[in-house]
């Protein structure tokens, strides 16, 4: 979610760290001179006046040097805001977001570029692992790279002329049709075309594949690949689009899509789709599911896969286990009571081979309320775990989160004030304490305040007092009225959830 900056990858000497090149990702100011020629394209698929907020695609995950080509890959992210009508009035594809960039090493130049998403319009970014192989396709020996990105195809693409040769979905896609390999440009699909109205799309912002590494078996043939079908109704913030708003309005998401009043949305949009996780073992080129294994939450960890028949992944129960390559089938699995997201490596030390992880969930899914069973269960504590054959050792049961609500202190707030609090709540805590006021685990969850916490609420949110902790204050962009509103809106929330609580108790 880059909230109004302008993305770009920078090159430093490593002995001396000076600056070598800058290459920027989406065009800045035309009046002003272009850093390099390939802004100038860029600017040409832009309209409106993106520079005063900066525009997005930022390059923070997948950064891919070649030494076959002496050449660097960027996975590029998403535009911001994400509504495009918002960030773009007028169309265009809007360069270089939601695209692989093929850089010279030396000089920063573009090679050749490939757009996932043209005028993306869903957060669908294409930072996500970029894997590069050799592999023979349609009879003649390539020199491929492999993405899995966030819209929910997956893409085989040339390394030396940026050239398409697959894309197949991984999961379910609603936002598009299919790919077409003629164009390389996906096809949109206009019954889910959320400009008119509210839709429920797959994927969503969480995309089908994330953070979560993929492991490639060369000799097969075959990816396995954590994947998950999320789903998320988008709708425009009209009063954003209206108003301009979405400029200068601080302390908030500032996306161009409806935050403040999503969970009405939600309530009065029944359609929704059910969330999935997966592990699959996927072929590239076919586009052929061999088989998948599915979990009960959709956001687990990445994946090893071994030469000796084995995937290694770690899941949302806190589950650690080894599969079949061939089959799917579960064949180890070790309790760790924690969340996964990192993949495994493995290693040998004076000919033993172990396998290494960091246990712990996080990512967009935590901060959106919905980590998983393990880290709603149990704290969700960072843990270096190794793995060999006969380890003896005994993963000690960690005590259980209390996750009983205590009761809340009283409150004199119309509903109009909580409604005004729940949107303003959205808008400016939501992202991190998640939807409902309900945390998946990495962040405080406000419905669990203690008395000194409820005492020193506006302390904290107006002025900052636990900054260092990650907390900012919002001091100068809410005002007091705003706070007690939030707060009545967080009051209100706990109390429901803890009748319910009690409720669930007493019919057991």
């Amino acid at each position: 979610m880059p909230f109004g900056v302008r993305g770009y990858a920078t090159a430093y000497d490593a002995e001396t760290g000076e600056l070598v090149w800058r290459f920027f990702t989406v065009p800045g100011d035309p009046s002003k001179p272009f850093e390099h020629p390939e802004m100038e394209m860029a600017a040409n698929t832009w309209n409106g006046n993106w520079w005063e907020f900066g525009g997005g695609g930022t390059v923070w995950n997948s950064i891919v040097y070649d030494p076959d080509f002496d050449q660097v890959y960027l996975g590029v992210g998403n535009g911001a805001p994400w509504v495009r009508d918002i960030r773009s009035p007028g169309g265009g594809d809007n360069l270089f977001l939601a695209s692989i960039v093929a850089l010279d090493v030396d000089t920063g130049r573009m090679k050749w570029y490939y757009q996932t998403t043209p005028a993306d319009n869903w957060d669908y970014t294409a930072v996500q692992d970029i894997m590069l192989a050799d592999m023979v396709v349609d009879g003649v020996e390539r020199k491929v790279l492999m993405q899995a990105p966030k819209n929910g195809f997956f893409y085989v693409i040339d390394r030396v002329s940026g050239e398409l040769l697959r894309a197949h979905n991984f999961v379910t896609t609603t936002w598009a049709t299919h790919v077409d390999m003629a164009s390389g440009r996906p096809v949109e699909n206009p019954a889910y075309n959320y400009q008119e109205e509210p839709r429920w799309i797959l994927p969503g912002p969480l995309g089908g594949h994330n953070w979560q590494a993929m492991s490639y078996d060369a000799n097969a043939g075959i990816v396995y690949l954590p994947a998950h079908d999320t789903p998320f109704v988008y709708a425009i913030d009209e009063e954003w689009k209206a108003t301009d708003s979405y400029r200068r309005r601080a302390g908030s998401l500032r996306l161009g899509v409806e935050w403040a009043t999503l969970t009405g949305l939600i309530v009065n949009t029944p359609d929704m789709p059910q969330a999935r996780g997966y592990l699959k073992a996927f072929d590239p080129l076919s586009g052929e599911e061999k088989w998948a294994v599915e979990f009960p939450h959709h956001w687990n960890g990445g994946v090893l896969a071994t030469q000796g028949g084995l995937v290694f992944q770690g899941n949302s129960l806190g589950e650690f286990n080894a599969y079949n390559t061939d089959t799917g089938d579960l064949l180890w699995t070790s309790n760790a009571y924690r969340g996964f997201i990192a993949p495994p490596v493995s290693y040998m030390v004076d000919g033993v081979q172990y396998l290494a992880v960091l246990a712990g969930t996080g990512g967009g899914s935590g901060v959106m309320g919905d980590a998983g069973k393990a880290s709603e269960t149990y704290r969700n504590e960072g843990t270096l775990l190794v793995y060999k054959l006969d380890g003896a050792f005994e993963m000690p049961v960690p005590a259980d989160r209390n996750q009983n609500i205590p009761e809340q202190p009283a409150i004199q707030a119309s509903q109009s004030e909580v409604d005004r609090g729940e949107r303003l709540y959205n808008q400016s805590c939501m992202g991190c304490h998640g939807f409902f006021v309900h945390s998946g685990g990495m962040i405080p969850d406000l419905r669990m305040m203690d008395k000194s916490t409820h005492q020193d609420f506006n302390t904290i949110v107006r002025d900052g007092l636990l900054r260092l902790n990650g907390m900012p204050g919002f001091a100068g962009e809410l005002t007091n009225q705003d706070f007690e509103q939030i707060y009545a809106y967080i009051v209100t929330q706990a109390n429901k959830d803890r009748r319910k609580a009690l409720e669930d108790e007493d019919s057991d």
